[in-house]
This record gives C-alpha cells, sequence and structure tokens, in this order.
C-alpha cells in the first residue's frame, strides 16, 4: 500500500510540471425548454462567454461561463418579454486521444442557470428573476491545432433539464471556440 501511494504522489508531481491552462472565448447554441411564458416550448439561443481549463490532457478541471440574451413578441396579448440567461458550467475534461494537430476530449459536470425576464405589457413593465438551476451535462468534442499555442474547438453537450416534459429531459448545447494555451506542454 505504501508502493502504490508513493507512486501516486510522485506520479502526480511529476504531472504538476506538465500542467497547462487553456483559455477560450466561446460562441455557442443551445436548444432549450423555456416554461414561461406559456405555452411552453422548446427555443434555440446563442451564448457568448469564456472557458477556461487547467490540467493535463488526460484530466484537467474546466470552468465556463455565458451569457444569452434574446426576446419574444406576442403582437395578439400586446406583450414583449425579454430573457437575460447566465450559464456557469464547472467539471472535469479529459483528452484521450490526442496528435500534434488533432484531439477528442470528453467532458462532464454540473450547470448552473439563471433566467431573468423582463416583460413589457400594455405599457406596465415587470422583472421576474428565476432562482438557480443546477442540472448534470455531459458532452464531447474535437480540436484542431493551428499552432503550438491555438486550436479550434467543436463540442456538443447534453445538459439534463428538470423542468422539461418527460422523453425531453434534455438541453443539447452546441460549442465553438478557439483556445489559446499557456503550460509548460
Amino acid at each position: 500500500m505504501k508502493t502504490l501511494l508513493i507512486s501516486v504522489l510522485c506520479f502526480m508531481s511529476l504531472n504538476l510540471l506538465a500542467q497547462e491552462l487553456k483559455v477560450e472565448p466561446l460562441y455557442s447554441f443551445e436548444k432549450t425548454y423555456r416554461i414561461e411564458p406559456e405555452p411552453a416550448r422548446y427555443v434555440t439561443r446563442t451564448y457568448l462567454g469564456v472557458r477556461a481549463t487547467y490540467g493535463v490532457p488526460i484530466l484537467a478541471g474546466e470552468f465556463e461561463v455565458a451569457q444569452s440574451t434574446d426576446s419574444d413578441t406576442f403582437p395578439a396579448d400586446n406583450r414583449e418579454v425579454d430573457y437575460k440567461t447566465y450559464r456557469a458550467m464547472l467539471g472535469l475534461r479529459t483528452s484521450p486521444f490526442r496528435t500534434q494537430y488533432v484531439g477528442a476530449y470528453f467532458r462532464a459536470g454540473i450547470r448552473a442557470k439563471k433566467e431573468e425576464r423582463t416583460i413589457k405589457e400594455n405599457n406596465v413593465t415587470t422583472t421576474e428573476e428565476d432562482g438557480i438551476i443546477i442540472d448534470p451535462y455531459a458532452g464531447a468534442g474535437v480540436t484542431v491545432g493551428i499552432s503550438d499555442f491555438f486550436a479550434l474547438n467543436a463540442g456538443a453537450t447534453l445538459v439534463y433539464n428538470r423542468n422539461a416534459p418527460s422523453g425531453k429531459k434534455f438541453d443539447q448545447q452546441v460549442n465553438l471556440s478557439f483556445s489559446f494555451k499557456a503550460g509548460n506542454r
């Protein structure tokens, strides 16, 4: 047991020297189930944000924040709704298949999401704010290296949505980003 513990600690200390930080400006589409205002339905949103990963290729931590703004108009009800959605994702990423120019990654973790609605109805404006909703996510993607410090990334992620009806419990995200790398690798 001591030998195993010493081996793991030595392996971890060697890996600490090889860790890298990647920062990715992020553009993504998300198909999600919107409950308010009625009738409930699926909508597609665009998000702008940033993602950071830190660690070694076989296992790294990732953190992502993004924001979306959109609006709906309901002329029959003389109502307009503006939405602001904030998303934060925290998880792990692994890149088991990687060459100098091409790689694949898998990711999993939790998403925290909060939505604010500004409703203008008959010249009266009200603001509603949902609480923070936390759901798990999992996804995969590909990376194409352009140079030693720059890469293009594309991925797809499924996020469990507890508010969606049975049989449609997953939001879908498609991510496009480019990453800047700093570190010892």
